[in-house]
């Protein structure tokens, strides 16, 4: 195969016909006289010689709408939405509007929705606007409180806030999130109050879920956890988390620090029919990647650097 792919003529060759002809592989095979898979090592080899240069053109793969299709094509995603906002500054008031938006409209009678916690969700649920009354909708939250911190992280006031925007239901989770041993968490299970929203859990329709960066750049949780709960996380290189569920830049679960949660699982997430994951920012493209790629969301509100980055992983 050396000397096909040394053949300068033979490339310019196979190339000319793939990419401005427009022929497939198995055509360029019967045309040329080489195999298919000759033909695909020629056309790689060409891109890593510069004889061929690949160019997104943004005005067609750039927009919100192209590159909303692009992550639905490649993750297999239910639904795709993607800010057209430019500063970084606006990054979570740009999604906050387009998922307030998109809830109001997306959202069905009649349907059991978990709620986690972070700064766009809360931003996202302080901005939305429903005409009408979900008598048979209820929201329930996926994650436990933490105490007096910052108002992103109140559970139990994001479920208040959007079961009062839809006039539904609404069940709250009088526990922490991080407790300090097995024992205390098996303790908190066996209250009937607890294991209410807990198997809850197991019966939902939809999930609407924020995506935490790095835990390396996660400056909230440091006000919550230990050093020594931060240093494993460190250590097995946490790329973000779901609900205080952290997963490594491949979506793998962190093993030890996803115990003593009292918390959906990122197991669970992945039984229920649509999950909607709302983040965005630089900060958070290697967290989004690995939730799409591990199918812990099948929905996503994002914005367009950020989508961008994302459909070019992987090649």
């Amino acid at each position: 195969m050396k000397s096909l792919t040394g053949d300068r003529d033979l490339m310019l060759r196979v190339c000319r016909l793939y990419y401005v002809e427009n022929r497939t592989q198995n055509e360029i095979s019967h045309i040329a006289g080489i195999s298919r898979p000759q033909v695909s090592r020629i056309l790689s080899k060409a891109r890593q010689e510069g004889i061929v240069k690949v160019k997104i053109d943004p005005g067609v793969v750039g927009n919100a709408k192209g590159v909303s299709s692009e992550l639905k094509k490649k993750f297999g995603l239910k639904n795709v939405v993607v800010t057209d906002e430019e500063s970084n500054e606006d990054v979570i008031r740009s999604l906050a509007i387009s998922a307030a938006r998109f809830l109001s409209e997306h959202i069905k009678d009649g349907q059991l929705i978990g709620i986690s916690w972070g700064r766009t969700l809360h931003a996202t649920v302080d901005r939305i606007v429903f005409d009408g009354e979900y008598r048979n909708t209820s929201f329930v939250p996926l994650i436990g409180g933490v105490g007096q911190f910052r108002h992103e992280y109140q559970m139990n006031s994001i479920v208040e806030k959007i079961a009062n925007a839809f006039k539904s239901n609404r069940y709250y989770l009088y526990a922490p999130a991080h407790l300090k041993n097995s024992k205390t968490l098996k303790m908190m299970l066996e209250d009937d109050s607890i294991n209410l929203v807990v198997e809850m859990w197991k019966k939902l329709d939809l999930a609407i879920v924020g995506i935490g960066e790095p835990i390396s750049l996660a400056n909230a949780f440091r006000n919550i956890y230990g050093q020594a709960f931060l240093s494993t996380l460190m250590k097995q290189a946490a790329a973000g988390d779901i609900a205080a569920r952290f997963f490594t830049a491949d979506g793998t679960p962190c093993s030890s620090a996803n115990e003593n949660i009292l918390g959906i699982s990122l197991e669970q997430l992945k039984t229920i029919p649509e999950v909607i994951g709302i983040a965005g920012g630089k900060e958070k493209v290697s967290a989004i990647h690995a939730v799409v790629k591990a199918g812990y969301i099948n929905s996503l509100i994002t914005d367009k650097k950020t989508a961008l980055q994302i459909v070019s992983m992987d090649g």
